[in-house]
C-alpha cells in the first residue's frame, strides 16, 4: 500500500513537470517559434494547443497585435530653414517571427530600432518640406511618405543583384532616383524610367543618370520581420527659444490684416453712404422738380379758370372780392372812414342786386 501511494505521487509530480514542458498554447494575440538549443525549428501563427519536445525545445512567444513606438521629440530643419520640434509615434506589427527573432530577438530591441528608423525618415522628409506643409492639411501626405519610406531598408546595388537574381525589375525591390539641385541639395526621390533601369542593370553609374544617384531598397519585413503600419505626428511646435518671437510676429501679422480689413470696411462704408446720399439727393431733386411743375400747372389752370370767370361776370367777381374785403376790415367794433367815391363804399351806400347777367344793379 505505501509503495502504491509513492508510485502515484511520483506519477503526479512527473505529470506536473512534463506536461508544461511538452505542451504549450498560442492565443489569438500571439506568434510563437520553437527553438532547439537556440536554433530555429518551426513557427506557429495561429492560436491552438501544440506539442514540443520536453527540456530540449524552448518556445518564444511574440505579440501579433499592433505595437506602438513613441519616438523622441527632435528639432528638425524644414526646407525653408525653419526649426520645428516634432513629436511622432509609429505603429508596427511582427509579420515574420523567425526573422524578428534572428535580428531583434525582443520587443525592447524592436522599439529602439523602429524609433531610429522613424526618426531618420522623419528628418529626411521634413528637410524636403516647408514649415507650412508640415503643420497644415498636407501633414497627412507627409506622414504617409514617412511610413512608406520607413518600410524600406537600403541595400547596395550588388546586394540587390544577389538577393533578386540580377533582376532590378523584381517587384519586391524598390529603386529610387535622387537628383541634385544647382545648389547641391537633394530633391525628393522618384521612380526610375525604363531607360534608366536598363542602364542600371548594366552598370552602377550609367551616363544617362547624369548627376542623379540610385538607391536600392528591400522590404523592411525581409530584414527585420516587421511592418511599420503607420507613422503619426503628434505635435509640431516651434522651439522654446523662438516661440515667443514667433507668436509676436503672428500677432503683429494678424493685427496688420485686421487693420487692413477695417480700413477696407471703412472705405466701403463711405462709398455706400456716398452712393445712398447721391441717390437720395437725386430723388429729392426729382420730386421737388415734379412738385414745382405740378404747382405751376395748377396755378396756370387756376389763372385760366379765373380769367374765364372774369370774362363771364366781371361785376360779380368785383362784388365777391369786395365782400371778402368787408369780412377782413369790418368787425362791428371798428370805425371805418371812406371817401364817397371809394370802391369799397359803393356796395355800402345803397341797396342793389346782382342781375341774371352777373351785373350789379344799385337801388
Amino acid at each position: 500500500m505505501p509503495r502504491l501511494i509513492v508510485t502515484i505521487v511520483v506519477i503526479i509530480v512527473a505529470a506536473f513537470i512534463l506536461i508544461p514542458q511538452a505542451f504549450f498554447t498560442v492565443d489569438e494575440t500571439q506568434l510563437a517559434i520553437v527553438t532547439r538549443f537556440g536554433e530555429f525549428q518551426r513557427d506557429y501563427r495561429s492560436p491552438g494547443l501544440y506539442v514540443k519536445q520536453p527540456f530540449v525545445e524552448n518556445v518564444v512567444k511574440m505579440d501579433s497585435r499592433l505595437l506602438r513606438v513613441d519616438a523622441q521629440p527632435a528639432s528638425l530643419l524644414t526646407s525653408d530653414k525653419r526649426n520645428l520640434v516634432i513629436d511622432a509615434y509609429a505603429r508596427y506589427r511582427i509579420v515574420d517571427p523567425l526573422v524578428f527573432f534572428q535580428r531583434l530577438q525582443t520587443e525592447t530591441q524592436a522599439v529602439s530600432r523602429v524609433s531610429d528608423i522613424v526618426n531618420s525618415q522623419l528628418r529626411r522628409e521634413v528637410a524636403l518640406d516647408t514649415q507650412s506643409e508640415v503643420i497644415s492639411e498636407t501633414r497627412e501626405q507627409v506622414m504617409r511618405r514617412i511610413a512608406d519610406a520607413s518600410n524600406r531598408s537600403e541595400i547596395t546595388r550588388q546586394q540587390a543583384l544577389d538577393l533578386f537574381n540580377n533582376n532590378l525589375r523584381d517587384p519586391r525591390l524598390t529603386v529610387i532616383i535622387t537628383e541634385l539641385t544647382p545648389e547641391g541639395t537633394a530633391t525628393r526621390g522618384r521612380p526610375p524610367t525604363n531607360e534608366e533601369l536598363d542602364a542600371l542593370q548594366r552598370e552602377a553609374r550609367p551616363e544617362v543618370m547624369g548627376n542623379a544617384t540610385a538607391g536600392y531598397f528591400q522590404p523592411l519585413v525581409d530584414e527585420l520581420g516587421i511592418e511599420i503600419v503607420d507613422v503619426r505626428i503628434k505635435r509640431a511646435d516651434f522651439p522654446t527659444e523662438i516661440e515667443q518671437s514667433v507668436f509676436a510676429r503672428m500677432r503683429a501679422e494678424r493685427a496688420r490684416i485686421a487693420e487692413g480689413l477695417r480700413a477696407e470696411g471703412t472705405q466701403r462704408d463711405r462709398e455706400i453712404r456716398a452712393e445712398v446720399d447721391r441717390d437720395v439727393q437725386i430723388i429729392l431733386e426729382t420730386a421737388n422738380g415734379t412738385a414745382a411743375r405740378l404747382r405751376g400747372e395748377a396755378e396756370q389752370e387756376a389763372i385760366n379758370i379765373l380769367a374765364e370767370a372774369l370774362e363771364k361776370a366781371p361785376e360779380f367777381y368785383e362784388f365777391r372780392r369786395s365782400l371778402e374785403a368787408y369780412v377782413k376790415i369790418v368787425d362791428g367794433q371798428s370805425l371805418i372812414v371812406l371817401e364817397l367815391d371809394s370802391d369799397l363804399f359803393k356796395y355800402l351806400q345803397s341797396e342793389g342786386v346782382i342781375g341774371e347777367d352777373g351785373e350789379y344793379v344799385g337801388g
